[in-house]
């Protein structure tokens, strides 16, 4: 039984790529891609077309683009940590970059303006949503520029530039290019809005696959602790049971003819000490997540608890602080299930909380559920660790100090009676356990019961004589 709960490392491998490097080395191959084809259209407009283009500017941008994507990738040879900044800021150097190229190739008359789209496109791929809008604006209002612009000047008179491309169209063609960038802008829109969403819903699929997969991983690992456990209840069962008929018919002779005091002591002992080693059985059993199935015992509450409290070294014992509001309350629950939960609680509460400092321990009832409470001195949790504490295998303690099953258990038999157990901490404040039943599945009754019909002599003595924890 567990309670203090540390983080375990990520099963992923640490040095497995994030979304950003793996974004970042797709956006170099579509990079050099890009360079190639840009690279290949001006030489066939340089050699086969008859249209006078300022070239010199031209390959100083693509050689520009070509020392980038080579600045790149020495950055992602050298192993550098690759941040969602850097690939947005590769996407708006290369949306900046296309817009000089259609400024000295025909404005927004050139056809491959279109490539803006696949800029916005990739955003909605791989940026996270605020840097898609923010490229999505910038890629609006660089391809409205180009319509206010001077026009870039011909190769004969740079010095020279025309006007700006509007001013030299008629009223309808003016219309028809402002009617293109409203399409423009509409398209973009759409794209940044539908792909976003599409990522978020494939997101969330993954994740809901990948807490499936976990889950379906500790059912497994549960399933193989439960038939270790049973396996080794079932083989050990029986030698047991022949010990413990042996010595007691050894301590009847002996008994029944005086014999040495001494071997009577020894008999004794021996037949304690099957009872402890039962005991063990079962508490591998519980966790392993069995004897959920026992069967329903009434108990007088507050004898279970005291008992229960009295069962922990005197050290700790006395640092426990037990609240009974509501004397005499009977329920059925699995008898030693309960005890096993409850003090595994405890002990958690304790190891959890500096030496001296007390731990109380009180049930409370309201007209729905019954509830108890125990609450540390401890350090408290992360909301991080908060959430993840009743997941079945997660501990923080050293290798061997626990299977991080017990608050998992806790919950599994409280919600097998309608209800189910809740943890307030924070970090620095304590922490505060929680296990609730309904009244309608435990059949909580005021009338008091004898001490000793509620909890057997031989529970209670086998509980201090064992050590599991």
């Amino acid at each position: 039984m567990q309670t203090v709960i540390h983080p375990q490392p990520s099963p992923a491998n640490p040095k497995s790529a994030t979304t950003a490097e793996v974004a970042f080395q797709w956006l170099l191959h579509l990079r050099w891609g890009a360079v190639a084809a840009q690279l290949l259209l001006v030489l066939l407009v340089f050699f086969f077309l008859p249209i006078a283009l300022p070239y010199g500017i031209i390959f100083t941008i693509l050689l520009f683009e070509v020392f980038t994507n080579l600045l790149f990738l020495g950055l992602s040879k050298k192993n550098v940590p690759v941040a969602d900044w850097l690939v947005a800021l590769a996407m708006f150097l290369d949306t900046a970059l296309l817009t000089l190229l259609l400024y000295y190739s025909g404005g927004p008359m050139n056809p491959f303006s279109f490539l803006y789209l696949v800029h916005i496109t990739l955003a909605a791929i791989l940026l996270k949503p605020a840097w898609t809008w923010g490229l999505a604006g910038f890629t609006l209002a660089g391809y409205g520029a180009l319509f206010y612009l001077p026009a870039a000047g011909s190769p004969s008179q740079p010095c020279h530039p025309e006007p700006a491309l509007l001013a030299t169209l008629s009223d309808p063609m003016k219309i028809h290019l402002q009617g293109m960038w409203v399409a423009f802008a509409v398209t973009a829109f759409f794209i940044v809005f539908f792909a976003g969403r599409i990522q978020q819903a494939l997101a969330k699929e993954q994740a809901t696959l990948a807490a499936l997969r976990e889950e379906r991983s500790k059912n497994e690992k549960l399933a193989s602790l439960a038939t270790l456990a049973a396996g080794a209840a079932h083989e050990f069962s029986t030698p047991l049971a022949t010990i413990a008929i042996a010595a007691g018919e050894m301590l009847h002779a002996l008994k029944a003819e005086k014999g040495n005091e001494e071997l009577v002591a020894d008999a004794t002992l021996i037949r304690d000490q099957v009872r402890h080693c039962k005991e063990i059985l079962f508490q591998m059993s519980a966790d392993a997540g069995e004897n959920l199935g026992e069967e329903l015992s009434p108990f007088l509450l507050d004898a279970f608890l005291t008992e229960t409290i009295s069962t922990l070294p005197e050290s700790q014992r006395n640092q426990v602080q037990f609240f009974a509001k509501d004397p005499g309350v009977v329920v059925e629950l699995p008898l030693r299930t309960m005890r096993r939960i409850v003090r595994g609680l405890i002990k958690n509460a304790l190891d959890a909380s500096p030496a001296g400092r007390p731990v109380q321990v009180e049930w409370l009832r309201d007209a729905t559920f019954l509830s108890l409470q125990i609450t540390d001195q401890g350090a408290g949790m992360a909301p991080e660790t908060l959430a993840r504490a009743t997941e079945p295998f997660f501990t923080t303690k050293e290798p061997g100090k626990g299977m991080g099953l017990g608050l998992y258990l806790a919950k599994t038999a409280a919600e097998r009676f309608g209800g189910g157990i809740k943890l307030q901490s924070r970090p620095g404040a304590g922490t505060t356990v929680t296990l609730f039943f309904s009244l309608r599945q435990i059949k909580a009754s005021p009338a008091p019961m004898r001490r000793e019909a509620v909890l057997p002599e031989g529970e209670i003595h086998g509980e201090r004589n064992s050590t599991g924890g």
